[in-house]
């Protein structure tokens, strides 16, 4: 229970915290209060839209050796920005991939820690 909520505030605090302090020079701030928005529109899409488009692609990923699922994560990640207006400006589809990486490496961190990993 405390680790899907730990996994849900994670990647909702990735894209504000990173375009607020510039750790991404890729990433640029527009608005705060638009930018959390984001955030937890993006962690609402990854608990819903994230299950499914991986069962879809199973088969694939099995030849990308797991590749396809990040490159998903950032198609998602852009896409949120997208639905977002005036939130952040993610400049080109590698910048979404390294923020993807990053929700991706918070999320197995909170696995680690809860014990949930498979």
């Amino acid at each position: 229970m405390y680790a899907g909520i730990l996994r849900f505030l994670i990647t909702a605090a990735v894209i504000p915290l990173c375009a607020h302090f510039q750790f991404m020079d890729g990433v640029t701030l527009v608005n705060m209060n638009n930018t959390i928005v984001l955030g937890v529109i993006l962690a609402v899409g990854y608990t819903l839209l994230r299950p499914v488009v991986r069962l879809l692609l199973k088969v694939v990923n099995f030849c990308t050796l797991g590749l396809l699922y990040v490159v998903v994560d950032g198609w998602l990640i852009q896409l949120a920005a997208r639905l977002v207006d005036n939130s952040v400006i993610i400049k080109n589809f590698w910048w979404a991939l390294a923020l993807a990486l990053l929700i991706n490496v918070g999320r197995t961190l909170v696995d680690m820690v809860t014990g949930k990993t498979k």
